[in-house]
């Protein structure tokens, strides 16, 4: 008898943690190639994202605007993901370091920022983002 004759069956099932972090690289690979629709098709309705500052939108076009107004261009470098389970389904934390340019075109790089999305049935419905931006804004301390 064969290895191939024994029966036996290997299965190679996905969690559903990484199922949802597959979900969530998906959000971010089509945000920073400019398919908003194809984020917003990976996102639930109702859906609520909340970011630094106390902003929250019901609608990621809305969200859109706002950051449209606020940055010339920004881009997110994903450093780790990680994924628990949650009330409502389960949490995906992604963080790292963002750069970009304000309206004004004054630059800013390597800020921190930590995404929080609740993945439930196979969307994203609940976005919170934290990141030191602020920062960037503020005159230096002195010394």
């Amino acid at each position: 008898m064969s290895y191939r004759d024994a029966g036996i069956v290997v299965g190679a099932a996905r969690t559903e943690r990484a199922s949802a972090i597959d979900l969530v690289r998906q959000w971010f690979d089509a945000v920073h190639q400019g398919q908003s629709e194809k984020a917003m098709a990976l996102m639930g309705s109702p859906m609520t994202i909340s970011i630094s500052g106390g902003h929250r939108f019901s609608r990621f076009e809305e969200f859109l605007v706002f950051a449209s107004k606020r940055y010339a261009g920004i881009r997110k470098q994903v450093e780790a993901f990680e994924a628990c389970e949650a009330p409502g389904g389960v949490a995906v934390y992604a963080r790292g370091h963002l750069s970009g340019n304000w309206q004004d075109g004054t630059t800013f790089e390597s800020v921190r920022w930590c995404d929080r999305f609740l993945v439930s049935q196979g969307q994203i419905t609940d976005l919170q983002t934290w990141s030191d931006i602020a920062e960037t804004r503020l005159p230096p301390l002195a010394d």
